[in-house]
């Protein structure tokens, strides 16, 4: 029998170039340890060094908007 695995994202990367933002990855946590990262975009078109990261969260930070 084996353990059936889940992954939950904890991060996100952004390029910023003036007020435009273009969301190029999001990073997966696994329930082995392990971290995976999808990539929404090209990786080999952006440098991900540039990247802005985010923490992800399922909550709202501000409910102002709502």
């Amino acid at each position: 029998m084996f353990k059936k695995q889940s992954g939950w994202p904890f991060q996100e990367g952004y390029l910023v170039a003036g007020q435009t933002e273009v969301h190029i990855f999001t990073d997966y946590r696994w329930n082995d340890g392990s971290v995976s990262r999808r990539w929404h975009v090209d990786p080999d078109g952006f440098d991900t060094c540039l990247a802005e990261l985010r923490p992800f969260s399922l909550t709202p930070s501000d409910s102002s908007d709502q």
